[in-house]
């Protein structure tokens, strides 16, 4: 098959014969434009002027969307505010709580061991050995000062206290046991 007499290109010019004419009417391209492309250029074109709450309960998704994410964060409010506290725990049923404040350039923790329930306090009327180990923490979360701490409780309410000298504690944990019950709790350290 012979390619050298077909022509792949046009001429840079076309002739007069091939001259192409384009012709552009906007009015009869906007007769067959769709009803709102109209209403576009004749001026009756509304935009939307809704705002942010109502384009969330515009649709009846929007709203369900909208009310699943006040439910989530009802959910999640509650739980952070009423659940339970990393200060506080369970010692052979007993409840302990953890508080560490900043005064001066020291720092002071304190472990409370609550009074027992009634129908347990003869359990603990001979003295339970308590002991904790207090950990403070800097911002890195790298521990600075260790301490261990013993007491004798008798079934009402007991402090184990220590002071750090504050080097940037910013958190508080201690580990304690009581018999053969563990709790680890944790607090920041409040500055006053």
């Amino acid at each position: 098959m012979d390619f050298s007499k077909i022509e792949e290109t046009r001429p840079e010019k076309p002739t007069d014969e091939e001259q192409m004419v384009f012709h552009y009417n906007r009015e009869e391209r906007l007769k067959h434009a769709p009803e709102i492309v109209q209403d576009y250029y004749s001026g009756k074109f509304k935009p939307y002027k809704g705002g942010i709450f109502r384009s969330l309960v515009n649709t009846k998704a929007n709203r369900l969307l909208f009310v699943t994410i006040i439910f989530a964060f009802g959910i999640i409010y509650f739980v952070n505010y009423f659940g339970p506290q990393k200060s506080s725990g369970s010692l052979s049923g007993v409840d302990v709580n953890l508080s560490a404040f900043s005064y001066g350039n020291s720092v002071y923790a304190s472990l409370c061991v609550k009074d027992a329930a009634k129908k347990k306090i003869s359990e603990f009327a001979d003295g339970t050995l308590v002991s904790a180990h207090f950990t403070a923490y800097d911002k890195d979360n790298a521990v600075l000062l260790e301490e261990k701490i013993s007491g004798k409780y008798d079934g009402k309410e007991m402090f184990l206290r220590t002071t750090f000298s504050d080097y940037d504690i910013i958190k508080v944990t201690v580990v304690c046991s009581m018999r053969e019950s563990y709790s680890s709790l944790e607090t920041q350290v409040e500055k006053r």
